[in-house]
């Protein structure tokens, strides 16, 4: 089976940097004997939102490519990138020594010309995956978001046009449900209803929404709060669904 990779972007240190991480790997690293964290780093020359040019990106992903497949061959696991500031940082964890894979790498970088810097440490908790590749709960949310945003824009949409952005919420009381049913209202939400399900063990579903552009800042600030306040009163934000506006032709 196929690892399953995803990415975000975020700040680290003050820098917008991109993140590109094996999911799979989440339930895998403690059952692995991999006590050992591989960084191999390359240059890049940003573009104007730090972005390796194509150029450079094919080039990354060459060496990326080899390194995943030589440190494979020999039990190692590719566990994610960083790119940030002129700088793509790959991570592996691996149960060879430093030298063994000071020799991967260095094959690697002469073969494909590529000057390539590397850094072994032990990691044996996989601190680094956890703490910095895995993201959090809100950088999770906000990827939700672009998931929906660009499938909208493949299938069309410029998200200029405005229009109803439908929400769900959902509690176990009806009591928390119309607490956060009159927070919606007062924040600017039309509340459609509160919908309490028959069984011992259904939730109570709050529905709303707000007429607006789907813009990706927009958004974010009403699921970042509408998130918030759910989890305050008990409860959970189920996500979002927005009807889909054809960009106008010329």
């Amino acid at each position: 089976m196929q690892d399953q990779w995803n990415a975000y972007a975020c700040e680290i240190s003050g820098h917008r940097a991109w993140i590109v991480f094996n999911e799979t790997l989440a339930g895998e690293l403690p059952h692995l004997d991999l006590p050992n964290l591989l960084r191999v780093q390359m240059e890049y020359a940003p573009d104007e939102r730090g972005r390796p040019p194509s150029a450079d990106e094919e080039r990354l992903l060459e060496v990326e490519a080899e390194l995943e497949e030589w440190l494979a061959a020999i039990g190692g696991r590719f566990a994610g990138q960083v790119t940030a500031t002129g700088l793509r940082t790959l991570f592996f964890y691996v149960a060879c020594n430093e030298e063994e894979a000071r020799q991967i790498v260095h094959r690697i970088a002469l073969r494909l010309k590529a000057p390539l810097a590397m850094r072994m440490e032990a990691d044996a908790r996989h601190a680094i995956y956890y703490e910095l590749l895995l993201p959090d709960e809100e950088e999770r949310r906000v990827m939700a978001d672009l998931e929906i945003l660009d499938a909208m824009m493949r299938d069309g949409d410029d998200l200029q046009t405005p229009r109803p952005v439908c929400h769900e919420a959902s509690f176990t009381t009806h009591q928390q449900a119309m607490a956060f049913a009159d927070w919606a209202r007062q924040n600017g939400f039309l509340v459609s209803g509160v919908h309490t399900g028959k069984g011992a063990n259904d939730t109570c579903a709050v529905r709303f929404q707000r007429t607006m552009r789907p813009e990706p800042r927009a958004i974010h600030a009403d699921t970042a709060a509408i998130a918030y306040m759910a989890g305050q009163l008990g409860g959970r934000h189920e996500g979002w669904r927005a009807p889909l506006r054809e960009r106008r032709r010329a």
